[in-house]
């Protein structure tokens, strides 16, 4: 159990750091990834992670230090990240989220942790990418799905972004457990919770991603399209590394839904099934691999 746990943290990082030199580029434009490269948008080192994996270890420290979600410190260190480079692969804040940037500065002039804004129009995808550590941290607890809603509300208040987060937590913690994908977006959890969900969401978690093929599946920022194009690659793959390079070589926000897929597949694989080269290679893996026994064990 704890190889899956850490293999859903360390999958984040991973599909981060792949999918970092090809952000922002269309499908079927650049030369298919097959493992790290440099360069990129932000011009980074192989193996470096943006701010996926950056504010997926703010989470981490928080609730380690904090030894449960305190909404206050989870804002704060994402400010420090935001303003000193506080867990970057580069000591600097780069890459950030417009929501993520607007929430973070109304945080500083209200104090208000929960500073997602209250707008339907807006729907990104910047809370399921740093869902594992609180998802490692809280797996077996019954209040997780509420737990992943008030995560999302630090910086995103749209109800596809919160509903979204709840059930891709409990999809993480089906795939801890799964004999095959299937029973991750089939979990009785989930199931259950169905009706509560916005219908988009619904659409994803009754299986949308596994009739079609690219370019309908598209990983865009849209939640629900990174969501799906996470999914799909889970769902039309047989190892991590196959999913994996599916995932980031539908190119666009490729690092996200690297990120996305990256914890999926790392839960129901588990660290061991990662690629050797991809670990050894990541920066900060060490530090990554103590962090999520910490958090298995806070």
């Amino acid at each position: 159990m704890q190889d899956k746990l850490t293999g859903m943290l360390i999958g984040l990082a991973v599909g981060d750091a792949l999918g970092a030199s090809v952000e922002f580029m269309a499908p079927g434009s650049f030369e298919p990834v097959t493992g790290y490269r440099g360069g990129g948008p932000h011009g980074l080192e192989p193996g470096y992670w943006t701010d996926d994996t950056s504010m997926a270890l703010c989470s981490a420290y928080s609730l380690i230090e904090r030894k449960g979600f305190d909404p206050h410190d989870q804002m704060d260190r994402f400010v420090r990240w935001f303003r000193e480079g506080y867990c970057s692969s580069t000591d600097r804040c780069f890459d950030i989220g417009n929501r993520t940037r607007s929430a973070l500065l109304r945080y500083e002039r209200t104090a208000d942790p929960f500073a997602g804004e209250e707008s339907t129009d807006q729907a990104g995808n910047g809370t399921l990418m740093r869902l594992a550590p609180l998802v490692i941290h809280a797996c077996d607890r019954p209040e997780l799905p509420a737990l992943a809603a008030e995560h999302a509300r630090l910086t995103h208040a749209d109800p596809r972004c919160l509903d979204a987060n709840r059930a891709f937590a409990l999809m993480l913690k089906a795939a801890l457990t799964a004999s095959n994908p299937s029973e991750v977006w089939q979990d009785p959890e989930l199931t259950e919770l169905l009706p509560e969900l916005d219908a988009e969401v619904i659409g994803v978690c009754l299986g949308s991603f596994l009739e079609r093929e690219p370019p309908s599946i598209r990983a865009t920022g849209y939640v629900i399209d990174s969501l799906e194009a996470a999914l799909w690659a889970f769902s039309h793959s047989d190892s991590f590394e196959q999913g994996m390079l599916k995932a980031v070589n539908l190119g666009e926000d490729a690092d996200t839904v690297g990120a996305i897929y990256g914890q999926l597949a790392g839960a129901y694989y588990g660290q061991v099934a990662i690629p050797v080269d991809w670990r050894r290679q990541l920066h900060g893996y060490q530090m990554l691999v103590a962090l999520a026994e910490q958090l298995a064990n806070t």
